[in-house]
This record gives structure tokens, sequence and C-alpha cells, in this order.
């Protein structure tokens, strides 16, 4: 637990002082596996023996928390008492689910659509409420054009009323990855990576996720993981004199250039990269490639409700500048179609005349095949400024997000910041993800990765 202050001057510049450090703790919770193996009470390890840069684990869940509290003893035994007797008052949800679950493999729940079912997640996540039935957002209503996700993100949408020189916050993050499965395929590796850095330049704090892809996606994740950081602090003088975007753009591309050029095979393999720079001030740099995520909840005034804020746009093929893209550069857009002529899954890239490369996104880092054909490693950078509603962020994995949308996540992670419990929210959001990849068949389940941050303001 690293406990630390974001503090402000009174003087007549009312400029962010550097944060003290008063006191780091060490610390991180282990979670079992689910099978059985002789090195399940392995620990935990790092790369670079720095804690929030995680080493991929094939095999088990990881999880970190890291803490920065105004009050340096804010985790006394009193605290502990009130935190486990908030726990209890979540038996009676927490056995609902296990209820729930057990319906899994049976013919009534095998026959609900998946529009369905996460209709009946978002009502379960809200056990003690009565929801109007809502339409549930699906990737073509969410990414329909660019121009609606352009209109969402207005200077007044992402302008706080509150003054920068005065908006003062306390941190906390956690963050959980868990390796998937395909039956065909026992020697699965996990692809995803995270990586957390508080203080990473100064006043600067990273936080981003990798999804790899294809046969060597694992070793193109990492190399990102290793060589992005590295590129924005060789920057590090732009970086402070603000041109904070032109140097998230410039490293962004840099590391992709620099992935094709390794000894690994990168034609058909890639990773997504999606996070955000935070600064002391509240403003936000969010960067994305592809189709991970940025949700941010906002506290809506209304009772103990939660929405969901979009922060990045997932680089999908339904959207027409995307499709216009690949196409004008020689590519084809269109779905799979199995032997009787069925069209199966989403909006693919491929070229023309070929059943190749198949990459369900129209932007990634690596895939040196998809890009031939318009696919691109250009970055959407979004700047937002924290207000006082602005209560956590969620950077995660389509893992999280291919049957959960904005609002339930919301739902799940709110619940929780309102215990001032980030633990119980990543395993509550760990455990109903991979619930819902194994409601119909538990033959494939994705990789699931999530950094959970609760901002506290003061």
């Amino acid at each position: 637990m690293n406990l630390r202050i974001f503090d402000k001057t009174k003087s007549a510049s009312r400029r962010l002082k550097s944060p003290r450090i008063f006191k780091t703790e060490g610390n991180y919770q282990q979670q079992p596996r689910e099978n059985k193996n002789d090195n399940q009470n392995k620990p935990k390890s790092f790369i670079n023996g720095k804690s929030g840069l995680g080493k991929r684990d094939y095999s088990e869940n990881q999880s970190q928390i890291t803490q920065k509290r105004l009050i340096v003893n804010s985790y006394s035994q009193q605290t502990r008492q009130q935190q486990q007797q908030s726990n209890h008052t979540h038996t009676k949800y927490n056995t609902f689910l296990d209820s729930i679950l057990k319906l899994s493999k049976s013919k009534e729940m095998n026959r609900v659509p998946i529009r369905n079912r996460k209709q009946m997640w978002h009502n379960y996540v809200n056990p003690e409420s009565s929801i109007p039935e809502r339409r549930v957002q699906s990737q073509i209503n969410i990414l329909k054009t660019d121009e609606t996700y352009n209109k969402n993100r207005s200077t007044a949408s992402l302008c706080s009323l509150e003054s920068q020189d005065t908006f003062q916050f306390n941190l906390k993050y956690i963050h959980k990855t868990r390796q998937g499965q395909i039956a065909n395929n026992p020697s699965k590796v996990n692809q995803d990576i995270f990586y957390c850095q508080t203080n990473f330049i100064e006043n600067f704090h990273l936080f981003f996720v990798c999804d790899g892809h294809g046969q060597n996606g694992h070793l193109v994740s990492n190399f990102i993981q290793t060589n992005l950081p590295n590129n924005i602090q060789k920057d590090k003088l732009q970086l402070l004199s603000h041109q904070i975007k032109e140097t998230l753009q410039k490293s962004i591309q840099n590391t992709s250039i620099n992935v094709n050029k390794q000894s690994f095979d990168t034609n058909f393999s890639g990773s997504t990269l999606n996070g955000i720079l935070l600064q002391e001030n509240g403003k936000i740099h969010s960067f994305n490639v592809g189709d991970s995520r940025t949700v941010i909840g906002k506290f809506n005034g209304y009772g103990s409700k939660f929405k969901p804020y979009q922060l990045s746009i997932d680089h999908k093929l339904t959207i027409k500048k995307e499709q216009y893209r690949v196409i004008s550069s020689g590519g084809k857009v269109d779905t799979f179609y199995d032997q009787n002529g069925n069209s199966i899954g989403p909006m693919r890239v491929w070229v023309n005349g070929t059943q190749y490369p198949g990459l369900a996104m129209s932007r990634s880092l690596g895939d040196q095949v998809a890009q031939s054909i318009g696919v691109s490693s250009v970055p959407d950078i979004i700047e937002y400024q924290l207000g006082l509603n602005d209560k956590f962020i969620i950077i995660a994995s389509d893992g999280v997000w291919e049957f959960l949308d904005n609002q339930i996540v919301v739902d799940i992670i709110g619940k929780y910041y309102q215990q001032n419990n980030i633990e119980g929210a990543s395993e509550e959001l760990m455990r109903v993800a991979y619930r819902m990849w194994t409601i119909d068949d538990d033959s494939v389940v994705d990789d699931i990765t999530f950094i959970i941050i609760f901002i506290q303001n003061q």
C-alpha cells in the first residue's frame, strides 16, 4: 500500500505541489487456481522487481492492489472491522449469484439469447431495485458512426466545472488477469498484459492493458509492455511541456514500427492497446488502438446510481470511416461464412480473394498483413478532465466487454465503490465476466484482464 497525498497550494499561483510519500507497504492478493497443479502456491513475480508491471501468468489469476490515501493509518483495526461488517451484508447477494450460476448448464439457460442474458445480469446486479426494461447496447449501436462518437465528446462534455487548480483526489487501483481456455488448445497461454505505474514521470501516472491475438500475440503484448513506457520516457521534456497528445502518438507509432522488426513473426499476430495517462490535476489522456475499452463510472446524483461514460471507442469494422480505410487500401470487409453459406461472427478484414487474415478489428499493433490492407496502428487520443461526479475508471480487454455492457460493469463496480471495497469489486467483476463466457459453452473462454481505479475527491 502506497500512501501519499495529492495536495495543492493556496498561494496566488495555485500550482500543484509534488506529492509527499509518508509510508509505503507492499501487498498483493493471490487468487487460488481452479485446476490442480503442483505450482498452485507459487508466489507472484514481477518484471524487474517493479510492482504494477505484471509478468504474464500462464495459468493463474493475478491480483495487485495499490492505494493512495490522504490518511496515513487508513487501514486501522477499526477500518478493517467496518469493512468486514460491510462484506457480511452482501453474503446474501453472493449466495444468490451461486444459485443463478448453477443454472448455467440447464436447457432453460441455454435457450436464453445473449441479448436477454445481458438484461438478466443487469437486473441481477441490482437485486434490491426494480429496473425498467431497457435495450442493451450492442457494438453496432455503441459504435454506429464516428459522428455520434464525436458528438458525445464535445468540448462541454469533456470539461469539468471544477477548476484544475482546485481539484484534489485520492487514488486507489487494483488489477487482475485470468487466462482463458480453448478446448482444442490445452497449451494456450495468457496473451493479455497490464501495466500500472504511479509517478511514471513526475506527476504522471500510466495505466494500460494489451490483448494479444494470433500465434505470437503474447510476444507482441509483452513487447508493448516494456517498449511503450521507454518510448514515452525518451520524450520526457516534450511531455512536461504539455505536448502530451503528440508524445503519446509518437511513442505508440514508434512501438508499432519496432514490434514488426523483432525476431518473432507478426504477419498474423498483434495486440490491442488501451490505457490512460493521468495527471495529478485530474486531466486524463486516453489512448486506444483496437477493441479494448476504458469507461468512467459517473455518480448521477440520484440514489446510489452510477452511469457509464465510454472514454474510448472500440475500433470495429462497423464504423464507416474504418470500413472505408480498409476498402480503399484494397482490403475486403465481410463476415466469415460456414460451408452452407451462413454468416458467422463479426465483420472482419480479408485480403481480396483469400480467407486471411480475418482480423475482427480495424486497428492494432503488429498484424503486418492486415496493416498492408488498411488496418491502422494510429491511436485515438481523447483528453478528459475529471470532475466531482467521476468516481472510478475501468480499463479492460474485450474478455470483459464481450458479454457485459458498460452499464452492467458500472453497476457491479459502483456497488463496491460505495463500500470503499476495491478488492470486492475486482473479485465480483472477474467472477461475473468469466461465468458469462461459460453459461452456454465453456470450451472457449477469452483471457480476461482489467484495471479498476477508484477516484476519491477531497
